[in-house]
């Protein structure tokens, strides 16, 4: 299928990259390393804005409209931008940089997890003040929201579950099935399940009901390559649900992204080798477009000269999407 490349890529690693949550949009907030949010139209490959900031990004999304953002990163600041007006407004700190920063719309809230081992929740229109300030006793390496619950993964590779509605204590928090580093996590469409990709190539879907986890968790190996007879194993830095049709997308730092039917426990397809890493993935919200984001991910050190980041536009087909087996139920 197409791909397009978009014009005026970051100049540093790229930390995230996200589709607006808009049916029909193509609007793509970009943020990395070198300090700056950038929102693309990925429809017209324009670089529509730019903002920069004192440190590096490790987090960006949108909140309600696609004219204004929220960003996190290295300078512990939770920061609400407006790319048409430019203004700035600061909603909170924490006390060590923000890994990872989510809009929940249901509840008009913003969530937070810090590697000063808190998540938090605020509610933008009172600013410096946490909501709800919950301690995690472990750093926040990935983190994602659904309807009700918060899902966080540490640097303990526990997942913490937590609902929106009572934060007071965990719905659950259980070991993670991988044994190694976790990188990203995602919730699937119908809530019912999430995927974590670890630094030891291996993806996990898990359950959100205990009894039903124990029951159908499992892992599997994925993004390895051979070297002659030893075989390279590479992080999944990067996970990304199709909204459509409920199959997901992991890249890795051999530079391919796998499209995997998690019910059916298949790979439904695989790109061949980008340039470098794969750091981030998203999908639009109407699952037509992925975008990808390759960069290095500094798995192997300082390169010189470091890798070209690439932001890469995909247009996919309802036939590639969707899964060969229905769930049953």
């Amino acid at each position: 299928m197409a791909e397009v490349r978009l014009q005026h890529p970051p100049l540093d690693a790229i930390s995230q990259i996200r589709f607006a949550p808009i049916a029909g949009s193509g609007l793509l907030l970009v943020s990395s390393w070198d300090a700056h949010v950038r929102l693309y139209d990925a429809a017209s490959n324009r670089l529509m804005g730019m903002k920069k900031h004192n440190k590096a990004i490790l987090d960006c999304t949108f909140v309600q409209d696609t004219s204004r953002f929220l960003s996190v990163g290295l300078d512990a600041r939770l920061v609400a931008c407006d790319f048409q007006t430019g203004q700035e407004f600061v909603i909170g700190h924490h006390d060590a940089a923000i890994r990872c920063v989510e809009f929940h719309q249901p509840t008009m809230q913003v969530f937070t997890g810090s590697w000063d081992r808190t998540l938090r929740a605020w509610d933008p229109r009172q600013a410096q003040r946490p909501v709800k300030h919950v301690s995690l006793g472990t750093k926040v390496f990935c983190m994602d929201t659904c309807n009700d619950k918060v899902v966080v993964g540490g640097a303990d590779r526990n997942i913490h579950i937590y609902d929106i509605r009572n934060m007071a204590k965990p719905v659950d928090r259980r070991e993670c099935s991988l044994k190694h580093q976790l990188r990203s996590i995602k919730v699937s469409p119908d809530q019912t399940a999430y995927a974590a990709g670890s630094v030891e190539g291996r993806v996990a879907l898990e359950y959100m009901d205990a009894q039903e986890n124990l029951r159908s968790r499992y892992a599997f190996k994925c993004h390895r390559t051979k070297d002659g007879a030893e075989e390279v194993i590479h992080p999944v830095n990067a996970l990304a649900f199709n909204p459509k049709h409920g199959t997901f997308a992991t890249g890795g730092s051999d530079g391919v992204v796998c499209i995997w039917d998690g019910y059916a426990k298949k790979r439904l397809w695989k790109t061949d080798p980008f340039g470098t890493s794969i750091s981030a993935l998203s999908f639009s919200a109407d699952g037509s477009q992925m975008a990808i984001g390759v960069s290095y991910t500094f798995d192997d050190g300082e390169k010189y000269p470091c890798p070209t980041n690439e932001l890469i536009i995909r247009a996919v087909t309802d036939k590639e999407m969707e899964p060969k087996v229905q769930k049953e139920g």
